[in-house]
């Protein structure tokens, strides 16, 4: 039992680990791209005032790749009977995410952060290991947070947040599980990351979520009914490129 749980500790990590670095790989590679020692030598403070409105206040995008690595787990009932030990794997996705934001004022900013919906083929693991994909779920996490943005340190701009996620199901497709029906659910986030801005407008960003969610689905194996509470508990990364309006 103790082996099993460091393996899934170790399997875990490495997972968060792995998305995390490429994070941050993409979020080097974009500040080396566009950072000039003209640009660095600046100070966002020099900009007139009357020129520093888009980067106090106002609307902002954050559009870039961004990777989700679920935490997952799963209550398993077959027949209204609960089945020990059987568990799922879904492995990590990597999709477009698009942030939203308005700032309220100087420190305080609101956001929607949204994507094109992933697939997740979700795989069957524990004592119904070798059974096969359970089935394939397309979906798309929405989160709506509130975050306070540090400015004293000029053009580095890290922030912290929280607030509700929607996790909403477009499409369900049956693996060894027919008729699969995944819910619409709601949970919510804690959201950190960082603006570097090249100037009044541009920058570039990371951003990580940790997601607590959770929902249920249901459908038929072998002709019995099936029944599962499913723990998503997501980590997502995000980074790319920040424009302010």
């Amino acid at each position: 039992m103790l082996r099993n749980r460091l393996a899934h500790c170790a399997n875990w990590m490495g997972r968060h680990l792995a998305v995390f670095r490429s994070g941050i790989a993409v979020f080097t590679l974009l500040a080396s791209l566009v950072v000039t020692p003209a640009a660095l030598g600046s100070d966002l403070a020099s900009v007139p005032h009357g020129k520093r409105r888009s980067a106090l206040s106002g609307a902002y995008l954050h559009v870039g790749p961004a990777g989700l690595v679920l935490d997952e787990g799963v209550s398993i009932r077959a027949a209204g009977q609960p089945h020990v030990g059987a568990d799922i794997f879904v492995k990590s996705q990597l999709t477009l995410g698009i942030e939203a934001g308005y700032f309220l004022n100087p420190n305080f900013a609101i956001s929607l952060t949204g994507g094109i919906p992933p697939v997740a083929k979700i795989e069957l693991s524990g004592t119904m290991s070798g059974m096969g994909t359970v089935g394939k779920t397309t979906y798309g996490p929405v989160g709506l947070t509130a975050h306070y943005h540090f400015r004293e340190f000029g053009r580095v701009q890290p922030y912290a947040g929280v607030g509700p996620v929607l996790f909403y199901v477009f499409d369900d497709e049956d693996g060894v599980l027919t008729n699969l029906k995944a819910r619409h659910s709601v949970g919510f986030a804690l959201q950190a990351g960082a603006d570097f801005m090249l100037d009044e407008n541009w920058g570039v960003f990371i951003d990580v979520k940790k997601v607590f969610l959770q929902t249920q689905a249901h459908g038929s194996l072998g002709g019995l009914p099936i029944k599962a509470d499913v723990r998503l508990d997501p980590l997502v990364v995000h980074s790319g490129v920040t424009y302010r309006f």
